[in-house]
């Protein structure tokens, strides 16, 4: 385990290791996995079009990792939904409610 000075940081030193683990468990691909689900059903109870959510390998981090993650699409298109960037809309009003 190695920690690093983070620029502009005085106190924090970074675990790389650690948050390589983190990002690379099955535990944080369900979870990621968990928040695209509710994201998805909570942009179809208020749109139009049909939403889904998958896990996704995403690259992150500062040597660009391979980590699990998850997206949201939209299956089924609707003008309406487009028109009013559902997705866009659900995750301000989610990130808002969590406060």
């Amino acid at each position: 385990m190695a920690l690093r000075r983070v620029p502009g940081s005085r106190n924090y030193r970074a675990d790389d290791d650690g948050l390589r683990e983190i990002g690379q468990s099955a535990a944080m691909s369900a979870e990621m996995v968990s928040v695209a689900h509710r994201i998805a059903g909570n942009a179809e109870a208020v749109g139009h079009g049909k939403y889904e959510a998958d896990a996704q390998t995403v690259t992150v981090g500062w040597q660009n990792e391979r980590r699990r993650g998850a997206v949201v699409r939209e299956s089924r298109q609707d003008w309406k939904d487009w028109r009013d960037a559902i997705l866009v809309r659900t995750l301000a009003a989610m990130g808002t409610r969590s406060r």
